[in-house]
């Protein structure tokens, strides 16, 4: 069934960008024929670094296509369980701005808008967003040596560490706002952020969560 789903997930990435198969087949540099296997659930040969170039192609991160090959876990229905039921349930919908590996400037303030489902029995209410950063995810760009050693800011900085989820019943959808604020050098950095109740109990605790990953240039 993972297969499967892997494939739903790639043609719903596809129809999103409108982007078609040869050109999805140039951007990523692997044959029509891997691709038209790939959405035909045939991964039984397909690499891992294969399903990289293809999680790429489709703007979305390498650990969610990976997540498919190893666990098949549908990652469209991000779902948890609760005392035996599915009371809570939390269902991504899109990346309504910046998608993954979205071009910003250093020290550029943007906001991050994701979308999002209540796919549970039960309504969202007092529930936040919260920031789970526990360290600098940051991979420095070719070329900016000259940053390195200067009391700069590193990582994505949030203007609030978490954001109230709106009150969201079953089947509703929900938009979530972040405002970030760039590094202040160019690099490639990624936040990560959980739901969490009116006490602060994160809700999906083995979920990977919402995140913002952007390149962060000079120009």
């Amino acid at each position: 069934m993972s297969a499967l789903d892997l494939a739903n997930y790639m043609k719903e990435r596809l129809q999103t960008l409108d982007m078609t198969l040869v050109t999805a087949a140039k951007h990523s540099g692997i044959s029509r024929q891997t691709w038209h296997k790939l959405l035909c659930a045939d991964i039984t040969e397909a690499r891992l670094s294969t399903l990289i170039k293809v999680a790429d192609t489709l703007e979305t991160h390498p650990l969610s296509m990976l997540r498919f090959y190893f666990h098949g876990s549908a990652l469209p229905s991000r779902q948890s369980k609760m005392g035996g039921t599915k009371a809570f349930a939390s269902g991504f919908i899109a990346d309504i701005t910046y998608p993954d590996n979205s071009i910003v400037q250093i020290g550029q303030t943007f906001e991050k808008v994701w979308e999002v489902a209540n796919l549970g029995s039960q309504p969202w209410l007092n529930w936040r967003l919260q920031c789970v950063d526990e360290h600098l995810s940051v991979q420095a760009l070719h070329g900016s040596e000259q940053y390195q050693g200067k009391k700069l800011q590193y990582g994505l900085q949030p203007l609030e560490n978490s954001i109230p989820i709106p009150t969201t019943e079953p089947g509703e959808k929900a938009r979530l706002h972040v405002i970030f604020r760039a590094p202040d050098h160019p690099c490639t950095t990624i936040s990560h952020w959980k739901s969490v109740n009116e006490t602060g109990e994160i809700l999906f605790p083995d979920l990977t969560g919402l995140y913002c990953m952007v390149k962060v240039v000079s120009l």
